[in-house]
């Protein structure tokens, strides 16, 4: 029988999901080998087909498909993915990884035949597998004990082992792996044999931790978790386990003390380590729990998430020499994303991601460029920087970097009379009548120069009569005639056709009727939260201490106002007084909401400024 690597199954995988054909350079970039490689694995593949009838159909210039029907290219990638494939021929990464595991659960040393009958392989493929693994050990802090006539053990702190372990069961997880994990938490399906761990006493452990989870959540509402928070938890107390049958700890040996609170306020990490540790007869010990609980493990000041989201855009799009920082819906999603991540109770180094290495693999540089930001910019060393974490962010810049792949739109800074008063006006009409343009921003004539250099665009709009020497300027009438708009259709036009022009970061146009409410409603109320948080400090503890709430409240619903183009109007709404007294503060909002491409007036300015307190 033809056996397949897993490598090779992921290539039959991806050839039965879809009905083009694919070329051999595709695979090979897809799967990050050369062209040569991939030719190989196809001849493997060919005769797995061939002793199940089938056939890899193949022609130049076109590629490589399969002709098949859907119910037998289902019953094909049923058999690829069942647990068959832990009895495929393992290839070094794979055996790699059952020896890491072995040596990781046992209390005493392994000699290299025992090694070697565990896992098929001559004595020297083992030994050569350990030189190998050793190198690999010193990036988790941690040795290979040789002893003449004993043989082999991992050593290293406890810590540092257990998470290594728990590193090693996640990469080797498959997507189908997770699928049948989570039905049998479901009850839907039986325990099944998962990673590397197969044929090992750590898979019928894990097998138990698996049954006691399941029986756990039959009560409990399945939308409060995360699969991925489900998946650490469960794994970490199965290390524990086993790591404490072998006599291994995290560090002390101290009781876990409110075991009976934790069980009132039904903490499902407290509730399952109970259940298994009950099992063995081990002791629920304090430092136990907080390892399986989280990684959480140093007290550390609430992280500025606003400040953090900055901070990587800014530093990212510096490395990469790539405008992220033009591209506000980044910000806003990003910001969303962070907030969530780091406020979740549990957080595990581990954690198990489908695009982590694929996104490792074929965007290093932006791989590496967030992991230094992260790294020098979050707080604490609770939330070690990891490759999934990396990945779920290097997921929202790869949304802004595709769009640089797009023909750029020409962007544009508007100068008026004051920077706001009708630019919603003067934005929806050019938008309307001029494609391929976006306002990058609005100036006054007194900051236009600034705003000109910072925005750095192509082409600027002005009121004012403006001597600009390297970019064009248009003049135009303060509300914009059909001659305007054709000598700016066809600037853009010009601009636009441009050859060899570099690719500008450009958020996407989208009908606003055809945008999903949820999408926009979602939008508004970050972008509200971040505006209310970035004017408590514009305003540095002058707001009313009994006007906090009001004034949040106040604040979401001017950044509805704004967007929607419904402001309060200026006749009768200015309070003159107060604006010219507080002239530099009203700059302040001013930029701050320029800053968010949002235009304010005075008489929203004016609403504002009511909530300070008298005399502050």
């Amino acid at each position: 029988m033809q056996q397949l690597s897993k490598r090779e199954i992921k290539v039959l995988l991806q050839l039965l999901d879809t009905e083009e054909s694919l070329t051999t350079r595709e695979l090979a970039e897809t799967h990050a080998v050369s062209i040569r490689t991939v030719k190989y694995d196809l001849d493997h593949i060919r005769a797995w087909l061939k002793e199940r009838d089938q056939m890899l159909s193949s022609r130049r210039s076109k590629g490589i498909w399969l002709d098949l029907s859907d119910s037998r290219r289902l019953e094909l990638k049923n058999e690829l993915m069942d647990t068959e494939r832990f009895e495929l021929y393992p290839d070094q990464k794979m055996r790699l990884s059952r020896l890491f595991l072995i040596l990781l659960l046992t209390n005493e040393h392994v000699t290299s035949k025992a090694l070697a009958a565990q896992l098929e392989v001559s004595k020297n493929t083992v030994l050569s597998d350990l030189d190998h693994l050793e190198k690999h050990l010193l990036r988790h802090q941690l040795r290979l004990d040789r002893q003449n006539r004993q043989g082999f053990l991992i050593k290293g702190p406890e810590k540092m082992l257990r998470l290594a372990m728990e590193k090693v069961c996640q990469k080797n997880f498959t997507e189908y792996d997770i699928y049948q994990i989570m039905a049998c938490l479901l009850n839907t399906a039986k325990p099944q044999q998962y990673f590397a761990a197969v044929n090992h006493e750590f898979q019928a452990l894990y097998d138990e931790v698996l049954q006691e989870m399941g029986n756990l959540l039959a009560c409990r509402k399945l939308e409060e978790f995360n699969y991925a928070e489900i998946l650490a938890m469960t794994l970490r107390v199965a290390i524990s386990a086993a790591r404490m049958k072998n006599g291994f700890t995290m560090d002390r040996y101290k009781l876990l003390a409110n075991q009976a609170l934790l069980s009132e306020q039904n903490e499902l990490p407290f509730l399952l380590m109970k259940a298994l540790f009950e099992r063995f007869e081990l002791p629920l010990l304090e430092d136990e729990y907080l390892y399986i609980y989280s990684d959480a493990f140093e007290k550390n000041d609430e992280q500025d998430v606003l400040h953090l989201t900055r901070r990587l855009i800014e530093d990212v799009s510096r490395d990469m020499e790539m405008p992220f920082v033009k591209d506000t819906q980044l910000a806003t999603n990003l910001f969303a994303h962070l907030s969530l991540r780091l406020s979740r109770k549990q957080k595990f180094i581990n954690e198990y991601n489908p695009f982590s290495d694929d996104i490792k693999a074929k965007y290093p540089k932006l791989f590496a460029a967030i992991k230094q930001t992260s790294a020098k910019n979050i707080d604490g060393s609770a939330l070690l920087i990891n490759d999934s974490f990396i990945a779920y962010i290097a997921l929202h810049f790869l949304v802004s970097y595709e769009k640089q792949q797009e023909k750029g739109a020409v962007r544009v800074v508007y100068v008026c009379s004051t920077g706001l008063g009708v630019t919603n006006l003067i934005q929806q009409r050019i938008s309307e009548e001029v494609n391929n343009i976006e306002i990058a921003s609005f100036a006054s004539v007194l900051n236009a120069q600034e705003v000109i250099a910072k925005k750095d665009p192509d082409l600027v709009i002005s009121i004012f009569p403006l001597e600009e020497r390297k970019r064009p300027v248009i003049k135009v009438h303060p509300l914009p005639t059909p001659e305007d708009m054709a000598q700016i259709k066809e600037t853009v036009n010009k601009i636009a056709a441009q050859v060899g022009r570099k690719p500008r970061l450009v958020p996407r146009k989208t009908n606003s009727d055809a945008q999903s409410i949820e999408a926009r409603s979602r939008d508004v109320i970050v972008k509200g939260y971040v505006i209310y948080e970035e004017l408590k400090k514009v305003f540095e503890g002058r707001l009313e201490r009994h006007y906090q709430e009001a004034f949040l409240l106040h604040v979401f619903l001017m950044v509805h106002r704004i967007t929607f183009a419904q402001q309060y109007e200026n006749e009768g709404n200015v309070a003159a007084d107060t604006l010219l007294a507080e002239a530099e503060l009203v700059e302040k909002i001013e930029a701050l909401f320029a800053e968010s491409e949002l235009a304010i007036n005075r008489a929203e300015i004016s609403a504002l400024l009511i909530y300070i307190q008298e005399g502050a």
